[in-house]
């Protein structure tokens, strides 16, 4: 049986989907936060589908139980404790049940980055190394479709974008990351292995390259301006306390991504994603067009 976390989100549905072709639904278990609001009546026929919440262990055995392999989606969240801690959660589950081989949804920065968002990432790594259970660490390559995330919190009324950096960036669709995730769950191998689904070379871009593709896509002219970190918080603050951006900790932490950026660190890329689908994505290019308009 495998277990999979995550699936109501943006990565873990696209992985149930491409799971489903490669696997008999029977042998699948989803493990979900409260599966009372979530949207199981769209799941497929055959599914299983239990209580599994990070921050409750007990529930998580239960959730996990009887399983060989088991997906654990990142947390998603920035508060960089919380995240470790749900994810120490659902390893330490894991050995008590019996699992036999753990995959985690890790990111696409490199083991000594200096990127805020990478550090919990770094910690579970860490931590699912040691734990004596088989792992594969899949780092996930930058999402197409979190482009505003990287160009200034970008938004469709905007014309200046402030960013405090660019580099490359080997952008991927989610729908590629989450097949390729499937296929290595279904198609085993790289146990004790970290393996980088990344984008292709004709979508590592940088920023300046991609505000000029949504400069086209929209047919109105953008401008991005490289700025200093000081003046990046200025321009980007939310005056809503409600908004992550409203705090000016989280924009200097989300800063960090921009020295990772510059260092090349997502940039690097991998044949492996590629190979398993057959040719180069350009999912990545309909992604940012459906996105953008």
């Amino acid at each position: 049986m495998i277990v999979l976390t995550g699936t109501t989100g943006g990565l873990g549905s696209q992985v149930l989907k491409h799971l489903l072709p490669l696997v008999p639904a029977s042998q699948l278990t989803l493990s979900l936060y409260n599966p009372t609001l979530s949207n199981t009546v769209h799941f497929p026929a055959g599914v299983t589908v239990r209580r599994g919440d990070f921050g409750d262990p007990a529930s998580l055995d239960t959730a996990f139980a009887g399983a060989e392999r088991l997906l654990i989606v990142s947390y998603p969240s920035i508060a960089h404790e919380l995240r470790v801690r749900h994810h120490v959660n659902a390893i330490d589950a894991a050995k008590r049940v019996g699992v036999k081989h753990i995959y985690y949804t890790s990111l696409a920065f490199a083991d000594d980055s200096v990127s805020e968002v990478m550090q919990a990432h770094l910690d579970t790594e860490k931590y699912l190394k040691e734990s004596g259970v088989m792992y594969t660490i899949i780092r996930e390559g930058i999402y197409a479709e979190s482009y505003p995330l990287y160009l200034g919190f970008f938004d469709k009324s905007k014309t200046d974008m402030y960013v405090p950096g660019d580099g490359p960036i080997a952008w991927v669709s989610r729908e590629d990351l989450g097949e390729g995730t499937a296929r290595i769950i279904a198609g085993g191998g790289f146990e004790n292995q970290t393996v980088l689904l990344s984008g292709s070379a004709s979508n590592n871009l940088t920023l300046h390259q991609l505000s000029t593709t949504i400069s086209r896509i929209l047919a109105r002219a953008l401008t991005l301006h490289v700025v200093s970190v000081d003046e990046y918080v200025a321009q980007n603050k939310s005056p809503n306390p409600d908004d992550p951006r409203g705090s000016e900790d989280f924009l200097r932490k989300w800063a960090k991504t921009f020295d990772a950026m510059r260092r090349g660190e997502t940039a690097r890329m991998e044949a492996y994603l590629e190979k398993t689908l057959g040719s180069p994505s350009d999912a990545d290019k309909e992604a940012l067009e459906q996105y953008a308009k």
